[in-house]
């Protein structure tokens, strides 16, 4: 009798074929990479203490959150964001959250010297 069970027993052992594991998808639509990074050029419209309003190319707007992380930059010098003027172009870098809203990292504008009014001395 023992051996019978033996033999039953080696037989379900040897039925077990071990398959390669293979990572899942996410499965939901917030699993994916959030730290990706986009890149948008285009004019400053508005900013508060919410949201960054920028007008992209084909007169299109995007508006992102603006968070104490984001940073504003004004010909590489850190600047705040009432420093940026409206119609000033503009190059925002941006990232998601968990639930896909666009978040403001980097907001950066260079103004050429050579565009910039000359203010004449008062002597």
């Amino acid at each position: 009798m023992a051996c019978l069970a033996n033999c039953v027993l080696a037989l379900m052992l040897l039925q077990y074929i071990p398959r390669p594991r293979v990572p899942l998808p996410p499965s939901a639509p917030g699993g994916g990479n959030t730290a990706a990074v986009a890149t948008f050029t285009g004019t400053f419209k508005t900013a508060d203490k919410k949201y960054l309003t920028i007008m992209v190319e084909g007169g299109q707007t995007m508006r992102m959150y603006i968070t104490s992380a984001t940073k504003f930059f004004r010909d590489d010098m850190p600047a705040k964001v009432t420093d940026f003027l409206p119609d000033e172009n503009v190059t925002v870098e941006a990232s998601r959250d968990a639930r896909q809203n666009l978040l403001a990292v980097r907001v950066e504008t260079r103004v050429d010297k050579a565009a910039r009014p000359s203010v004449p001395d008062s002597k």
